[in-house]
């Protein structure tokens, strides 16, 4: 018995030294609390530069490094936005990770970052989503009168971080993408080595005191597409005029229309149009004069795709007065030519014993004078 005791405590006491041997885990460092952008359901809290990005599932085994003290803020540096990079598939400590990177590294180039505060005052009062679109971008910089903005999404696949790092320079017309792909050891370099490139100002070589030396330079204005290119335009094309009900007809009109824009989406149209009409034994010939105002709405403005708005009143002769509301949809096909595709028009003609309403459907082409 007293060497079974023995044995079983020896054995005891063997078994107990490993375990004993094992480090206790520190306990996470809790988190500073920012007020996220608005629409940011998914936004994750800023860290400090000590604590490290989630590393992916095959990366976990290994410490992660950490990012260095943040430089002082650049008081005559160019303004800059870095909004918080969007966490897809990750903890979103990693995105705050990448957002505490590009804000160190951005301000070492010798930009002006502005403060979170600001961004976030900013992104809540546009009611921006997370994250942030192209377009939400370019309305966040216009807000915040910085010529150049920051984004960036984290991904993570095999065992690697993948970053694409986004740049809108207000002056340009699309947005800088370039996808940086690390793991936790490299991450932080691999930014910092890519972001020198990718705010290059535009159309000018790559020196360092770029930035520094346009930090003053007032930003253009971007310049609205015109949705009427020319004064005054010429157009003829075709109109068919669908009568619904018992009381069913079609009547076919030609149409020749001259227009005139003082200013672009404001203007006037005179047509004239030939009409082919049903009459009460045959088909009768017409000519309908028609005055009328006209807008345009953007629908694709980059693509040169608008909505046009028309409101027309008129006269055909021996019966009586004709009103027209038209939207379509307009296309640039060049710089002088334009077509119009009309697919609501509902037509209200007033005549002696009746007054009818028909659905038009109409194709008209366009040249600028």
């Amino acid at each position: 018995m007293r060497s079974h005791f023995v044995v079983t405590l020896l054995a005891g006491l063997g078994l107990a030294s490993p375990l004993a041997a094992q480090p206790v885990a520190p306990a996470a460092a809790p988190q500073a609390a920012q007020t996220p952008p608005a629409g940011a359901e998914t936004a994750s809290p800023a860290v400090t530069p000590q604590d490290p990005p989630a590393a992916p599932p095959a990366a976990r085994q290994v410490p992660s490094p950490t990012s260095p003290t943040p430089p002082p803020a650049n008081p005559e540096g160019p303004r800059t936005v870095v909004i918080d990079a969007a966490p897809i598939g990750v903890d979103a400590q990693a995105g705050a990770y990448v957002t505490e990177v590009l804000r160190s590294g951005v301000a070492a180039l010798g930009f002006r970052v502005l403060p979170t505060t600001e961004l976030y005052a900013a992104a809540q009062a546009l009611q921006l989503p997370f994250p942030v679109p192209p377009d939400g971008v370019f309305t966040l910089e216009r807000a915040l009168q910085a010529p150049v903005a920051v984004a960036a999404e984290v991904r993570a696949s095999g065992g690697r971080y993948i970053v694409t790092l986004r740049v809108r320079v207000a002056v340009e017309a699309t947005e800088r993408t370039r996808e940086v792909s690390a793991d936790q050891f490299e991450l932080a370099e691999q930014l910092r080595a890519a972001l020198p490139a990718m705010l290059v100002p535009p159309d000018v070589a790559p020196p360092v005191e770029a930035p520094r030396a346009s930090a003053t330079a007032p930003v253009p204005r971007v310049r609205r597409i015109r949705a009427h290119p020319r004064r005054w335009e010429l157009g003829g094309g075709l109109n068919l005029s669908l009568g619904p009900g018992r009381d069913s007809f079609v009547n076919a009109l030609g149409v020749l229309r001259l227009g005139y824009f003082p200013q672009d989406r404001l203007g006037f149209t005179l047509s004239v149009d030939y009409a082919n009409l049903r009459g009460r034994n045959e088909r009768v010939s017409n000519a309908l004069v028609l005055l009328g105002v006209e807008t345009a709405v953007d629908l694709v403005p980059r693509a040169r795709v608008f909505i046009p708005l028309r409101a027309e009143v008129g006269y055909l002769p021996l019966n009586g007065p004709v009103f027209r509301i038209t939207a379509g949809v307009m296309f640039q096909l060049a710089r002088r030519v334009r077509l119009e595709v009309d697919l609501l028009s509902p037509t209200f003609w007033v005549l002696p014993s009746t007054s009818p309403v028909s659905l038009d459907l109409a194709a008209t082409l366009h040249f600028g004078l």
